[in-house]
This record gives C-alpha cells, sequence and structure tokens, in this order.
C-alpha cells in the first residue's frame, strides 16, 4: 500500500463519490482509471497516465484482472499494479453485486448504499496499488 495515493485518494474521495453519482462504473477497468486519474499527484515529474492503463486478464467467468500504471511521459522509469479479482456471478463479484443491487429495487433509496459499495471498491483499489 502506498499511503501517499491513499491520502490523496481520501482528500479528493467527494470528487470521486460525484463522478460515480452521475456516471455509474461498467467495469473494473472503468474504476481503476478514475481512481488512479484522482490520485495522480500533480506536483511530481510526471502524473500517472490514467487514459493507458494496461489491463491482463487471463480468466474467463472468473479470476484476477492486473492493471499496470505508468508514469505519462517520456520514457516512464516508475510502474505500478494492482491486481482485482473477480467472479462469475453477483453472489462471487463485487463489482457485479453492487450493480446488482442498483438496478432492482427502489433506485433512490439503493444509491446511496450503492455509491458507498462503490466507493468501499474504488479505497480497496487504491489500498492494492504497488510499485513494481
Amino acid at each position: 500500500m502506498i499511503q501517499e495515493f491513499v491520502d490523496r485518494f481520501m482528500k479528493n474521495k467527494d470528487e470521486l463519490r460525484e463522478y460515480f453519482r452521475i456516471k455509474k462504473p461498467n467495469n473494473y477497468s472503468d474504476i481503476v482509471k478514475m481512481v488512479v486519474k484522482l490520485i495522480s499527484p500533480k506536483d511530481w515529474r510526471c502524473e500517472l497516465d490514467y487514459e493507458n492503463i494496461y489491463e491482463i486478464d487471463d480468466g474467463d467467468y472468473q479470476g484476477t484482472l492486473v492493471y499496470i500504471i505508468h508514469e505519462k511521459c517520456y520514457q516512464p522509469y516508475t510502474y505500478y499494479a494492482v491486481k482485482v479479482s473477480y467472479g462469475s456471478c453477483s453472489g462471487c463479484d463485487t463489482l457485479k453485486s453492487i450493480i446488482s443491487n442498483y438496478e432492482y429495487g427502489d433506485v433512490v433509496s439503493r444509491e446511496e448504499e450503492c455509491l458507498k459499495d462503490y466507493m468501499s471498491l474504488a479505497l480497496h483499489i487504491v489500498q492494492g496499488i504497488e510499485e513494481i
């Protein structure tokens, strides 16, 4: 876990929450992209390239996604990675469960619950980012 990234996430989490309120993520890639955009240090030599994150998916109905994140500069030197496990149904996949909970029942009463779940998932992603 990179504490600086977690601190930046916590400082700017309201911005991400509003983004999720307007545009619900459809996949883990959407969430990773927004998290990286949120935590990208603007005061570094190079910010993180949230537009060009590499995704490795060797799974099928279930598996692990690996996201490789690099700096947005000429010949980046520092790379980061985060792993996200996924399942085949809403019972074993966090994102599918959130989406399923949002789609069924009273959407208004479920929106805050789903936003809380999206933010929890985003925090776990940020906590899982490691320098490689």
